[in-house]
Order: C-alpha cells, then structure tokens, then sequence
C-alpha cells in the first residue's frame, strides 16, 4: 500500500468510526486494502468453471440487468425473494452497491469488487443476518472466512471494539464471530456464484447447495 492509499484507507475508517452508515467509505477501504486479495480469487475463479463462466458474462445485481418488481412478488422462502425483501425492509439500495470502483485500475479486479458489494446484500438472508450494526461486523466474520479480505478483518476488529466490547456483546465476541467465520470457510466459494440463475429456487436449497450454514445471533 503506497502513502495515497493509506492516507485514504485511515481517513475513512476514522468516518466509518464515527458514522457506521456511511457505506461509501466502506468501499474506500475495500478498494485501498483489497486489490492483492481479489487479484489472488480473480486467478482462482480462472480456474474453475463456474469462475470463467461468471467473469465472461459479467453479472451485475443493479436495476439495469435485475427485474426487481419481479422479485419482490416471489415468496419470501425463495432467494430472490429474501433478497428484495432484504432490501426494501431495510431501505438499502442495489445501486450504491453497484457503484463504480474509483481505486483500482485492473479491470477484471474493479469487476469482482463490485460482485462483492453487490453479493453481500445476498448473503445477508443466506446467513440470516440483518442490517444492526453488531450484525453487519458479523457478516463480515463470515466474509474474512470465505476471502479473507483486509477489509473484512478491519471491520470485525474495530467494530468488535465498538459494537462488541463498548456495548458489552460478550457472546457475539466469544462464540457468534467464530460461528460466522467457521460458516464463511466451510461454505463453497461464494464469489462466483451466479446468483441471478436462482432467484425462483428456495432459500433453504441455496443454503444446503453451497453448505451455507445460517449464524444464530448470541
């Protein structure tokens, strides 16, 4: 990491710090800290066909190429619907997750940046985690065990700091990070998947296809 990138990547975790919301600085940490990592899944994905298949398609979860009225009439057990249910009870929005990178110039890494983003609001119902604070840290438990990202690592430390030991969550810290991250590695690789093929499948079957394991909250 040059001075620039670490310049950006203090600033905005001292705004992520003070404003956990602010998602965007999120996304300047994920691009500052994680290009080697994606770099590393992007040579993976190469190398598997469902990786080859999802990189020369180029899916992305964003209004443009995703029927999101369609979605929300599917019933809620099904993985599209959880998903758009995911969104609109929680008034996220797919867009700012399908944001363009401004931080990373391979174009193939910028693209599986992106997937990330976008793939974490389907993990979200996949791991039965919601959108509280102490939650988002969680997912990210579960993200460091699928990809170990740098991100994911900062987040689950500071956060655990914040939403953990300041708010006294002792059984997050002591059992349901390690449950999540557990869940993370043994789940298959998660990154390549092309979602957007099961939208109509039930969440429960998603779950068992790629040994996803839901994280209870303590």
């Amino acid at each position: 990491m040059n001075l620039h990138d670490a310049y950006l990547t203090l600033r905005a975790i001292g705004i992520v710090l003070g404003d956990s919301n602010r998602t965007e600085q999120i996304h300047v940490v994920e691009e500052t800290t994680c290009r080697r990592r994606f770099a590393a899944e992007l040579a993976r994905m190469q190398q598997t066909e469902a990786g080859r298949a999802l990189l020369a398609l180029r899916p992305e979860l964003c209004s443009a190429q995703v029927d999101y009225d369609a979605l929300r009439r599917l019933p809620r057990h099904t993985l599209g619907g959880a998903y758009a249910a995911h969104l609109d009870e929680n008034h996220l929005s797919a867009e700012l997750q399908a944001s363009r990178t401004t931080h990373v110039d391979h174009e193939d890494v910028a693209y599986l940046v992106r997937r990330f983003r976008q793939t974490h609001d389907v993990w979200h119902p996949l791991t039965s985690l919601g959108v509280t604070p102490h939650e988002e840290v969680t997912i990210h438990a579960f993200s460091y065990g699928q990809l170990q990202l740098p991100v994911s690592a900062l987040i689950v430390s500071l956060g655990g700091i914040k939403h953990g030991v300041l708010e006294r969550r002792w059984a997050m810290l002591l059992g349901t990070f390690r449950q999540a991250y557990r869940a993370g590695c043994e789940a298959a690789p998660l990154l390549e998947v092309h979602w957007e093929k099961m939208w109509g499948d039930a969440l429960d079957e998603v779950r068992r296809r790629f040994r996803i394991e839901p994280v209870a909250m303590a």
